[in-house]
């Protein structure tokens, strides 16, 4: 398989990319379902609110630095040519939704970091490096960041199922394959 995609295909980099962030996505999602849902002193699955908070914006940060290099990565190629059993819509569908998709890589870490760092909460990395704080306190900041991170997140949310959707109907009931266009080894 090619590293860099082909008009016949996608890449070795743009599947491992696409994957990593699908990883990171879910890890988020659960994670902030179950923090932003325990009690002080409460442990889930061995971990305690403080070390899921840690978790999620160190993680948070991981992902946005794998879509600064999906995006390198995006640029470099060319992208393989539309699956024929595509619709004239799905197409459409598709392009808007990989917009929001690649936007939320971006705007779901940014405000989110914005609001710890302006909300005075910060970041200690992985448990182990506190980073520094460039923002300052600032409650108004601090306040758009956060209502941006919860906005986003339901963009996000949407253009997943969005796009899970396009991709379950065509393996589902279309019947042509076209999940494999994006799994590791292409079935032939």
């Amino acid at each position: 398989m090619a590293l860099k995609n082909t008009s016949e295909r996608y890449g070795a980099f743009t599947k491992l990319f696409h994957w990593i962030i699908v990883i990171l996505f879910a890890w988020q999602f659960l994670s902030g379902n179950i923090m932003t849902g325990m009690q002080r002193g409460e442990l889930v699955v061995g971990l305690d609110q403080n070390a899921y908070y840690n978790w999620h914006k160190s993680i948070g940060l991981v992902a946005l630095l794998i879509a600064v290099f999906r995006l390198i990565n995006r640029s470099m190629g060319q992208l393989p040519a539309w699956a024929p059993t595509l619709t004239g819509g799905e197409k459409k569908a598709i392009h808007r939704l990989e917009q929001l998709l690649y936007l939320a890589m971006f705007i779901m870490p940014i405000s989110g970091y914005i609001y710890v760092m302006a909300g005075g909460y910060g970041v200690l990395l992985f448990g182990e490096w506190r980073l520094p704080d460039p923002i300052g306190k600032s409650e108004m900041l601090a306040l758009i960041g956060r209502w941006v991170h919860i906005i986003a997140g339901y963009i996000l949310a949407a253009s997943v199922l969005g796009h899970l959707f396009i991709v379950f109907r065509h393996q589902f009931f279309v019947k042509d394959g076209l999940i494999y266009r994006m799994l590791p080894a292409r079935k032939k």
